[in-house]
């Protein structure tokens, strides 16, 4: 015997939630799967990845400080990729320098971690100068050029008074009493010293001015 359309209608609605909960449980899996996706990759990045660049960069700079504690030779681009053994993934000029690029991979494939080798021209081979990590900053920030700045033309010239005092006023130096006047005092006073002495040695008194007679009108 057929079923009611009662018996149906109660049926279709006893399978329904079954059928929701069953996609929620889907979803919920789903999600779940990125979030642990998401951790995973930012656990790789931060200790795997980036300690990776970190250990590179670090034996780079000491290879760097051992070639110029030697004082002979230099470390090329060459000595570089068998000290961190990788090959630049990209090269490229920043002026009078070339750039070396290298790729770690990091927890976001698409965004890898990079360390950047800066040579400059040493003969037939390149010269190790710089290199930094995550971020390339351009060599004019890094070493700009700036011009040295010279010594204003219009500085006014020392005054005569300051003139006079580094001359110390010895030499002829001014501060002093002109020549001219010294001499002429000088030889006043000589003439009469002259004529004292030979009124001395004749043995006459000096000529005395003769009273006026006060009888006399």
């Amino acid at each position: 015997m057929s079923e009611t359309p009662q018996a149906s209608a109660g049926t279709q609605d006893e399978s329904s939630p079954r059928s929701d909960s069953g996609g929620g449980g889907a979803r919920k899996i789903v999600l779940y799967g990125l979030l642990g996706l998401m951790v995973a990759a930012l656990a790789y990045d931060y200790l795997v990845a980036r300690p990776a660049v970190n250990t590179a960069y670090d034996q780079i700079a000491e290879a760097s400080m051992a070639a110029n504690r030697k004082g002979a030779g230099f470390l090329s681009n060459e000595q570089v990729r068998e000290l961190i053994g990788k090959q630049p993934v990209e090269t490229f000029n920043d002026g009078r320098y070339t750039v070396e690029v290298f790729h770690w991979p990091g927890g976001l494939i698409v965004k890898p971690h990079k360390l950047y080798a800066v040579y400059m021209k040493n003969g037939d081979g390149l010269m190790f100068n710089r290199h930094a990590k995550f971020v390339y900053e351009a060599a004019d920030i890094v070493t700009p050029d700036r011009p040295i700045a010279s010594a204003p033309d219009d500085e006014p010239p020392a005054s005569y008074d300051e003139e006079e005092m580094a001359g110390g006023g010895g030499g002829g130096g001014g501060g002093g009493r002109p020549e001219s006047e010294g001499d002429a005092e000088n030889g006043s006073g000589d003439e009469e010293a002259d004529n004292t002495a030979s009124e001395a040695a004749s043995g006459q008194p000096p000529a005395r001015p003769e009273p006026e007679d006060e009888t006399k009108e």
